[in-house]
């Protein structure tokens, strides 16, 4: 009615299937651009502090009691799946603490070692 045309906006450029589906595989990777190029990337950055007296061993007896008293009961249970009323009341502390230890240790959440507790 105005005599406007209606703007290409939001259409995907090309006269066929296959043109418009070069267009979008074109379009993208030239949003994202190129990889940089950093010189010196492998250069050993130096460490600005050292000897911060930080103990990054194995989780206490100590540790464990002061974040078990931390925790809210009526929560949900965290990526763990245990629900903090297990780890409150229930008697599990040495068996929680060595899992959490395994988990630190070797980086990864020892599933087996989880189970095998609670079937002894």
């Amino acid at each position: 009615m105005s005599g406007r045309k209606r703007a290409n906006e939001g259409q995907v450029a090309g006269n066929r299937p296959e043109e418009r589906v070069n267009s979008w595989f074109t379009h993208f990777p030239n949003l994202l651009g190129t990889h940089p190029t950093v010189e010196g990337a492998e250069e050993e950055i130096p460490a600005v502090l050292t000897n911060l007296n930080i103990d990054d061993g194995s989780f206490t007896v100590t540790e464990f009691a002061r974040v078990k008293s931390t925790l809210k009961q009526g929560k949900s249970a965290g990526p763990d799946g245990i629900p903090p009323e297990v780890l409150k009341n229930c008697d599990l502390d040495d068996i929680i603490l060595e899992i959490c230890n395994l988990a630190l240790q070797n980086m990864v959440w020892p599933y087996n070692k989880f189970l095998e507790g609670f079937r002894n």
